[in-house]
């Protein structure tokens, strides 16, 4: 790979981060999970998210851009170093924006496991759209880059349908800490 692809792929990369990171909690985006969290449930948005963008690819080669985004929580940390979250709500979307189908995840479906170091994770459970369809959905996320408050990945993973039907994901992930930020003023007394 020549210096000048080098660097548009690590631009991509960087594009995709910052999509991933600054995401934030839109109105389109929420629609799905509207139904399962009240407004007022939320937590002012910090915490720990694990983001993603990228694409849904059908049996047919067929593809869709799609995104998600999990609230999650550490619930223990082994003497190994891997690190367990439990989904609290998330969202998987799937197509354009005039198309666009939303999957609500099933939280106490879920398992997010970190490896030591933050270096991969794994995740899977169960998503479900208004009409009821629910997919299996595995993903697993390689390390590319650490961020200043989280990790950036490479993530594979499928989504099955209860008919068999089954689709390829490809996403740019993120895993971040959002915490708020305290600022304080001064009055000239």
């Amino acid at each position: 790979m020549t210096t000048k692809n080098k660097t548009i792929f690590a631009g991509l990369i960087m594009m995709a981060a910052m999509l991933s990171v600054s995401f934030t909690y839109s109105t389109a985006f929420a629609q799905e999970s509207e139904l399962r969290v009240e407004r007022t449930d939320r937590p002012n948005y910090f915490g720990t998210f694990l983001v993603g963008n990228g694409a849904a690819v059908g049996e047919d080669d067929s593809g869709w851009r799609s995104h998600f985004k999990m609230g999650i929580f550490e619930t223990e940390t082994d003497d190994s170093g891997h690190t367990e979250y439990e989904v609290k709500r998330g969202v998987f979307a799937v197509g354009k924006q005039d198309e666009r189908r939303f999957y609500s995840v099933i939280p106490d479906t879920w398992e997010v496991s970190v490896s030591p170091n933050m270096k991969s994770f794994d995740a899977s459970g169960k998503v479900e759209n208004q009409e009821g369809e629910i997919y299996d959905v595995e993903i697993s996320g390689d390390e590319i880059s650490n961020l200043q408050h989280g990790n950036l990945y490479y993530v594979t993973g499928s989504a099955t349908g209860s008919d068999g039907e089954e689709y390829n994901l490809f996403y740019i992930s993120a895993l971040v800490e959002r915490n708020p930020s305290t600022q304080t003023t001064s009055s000239g007394i």
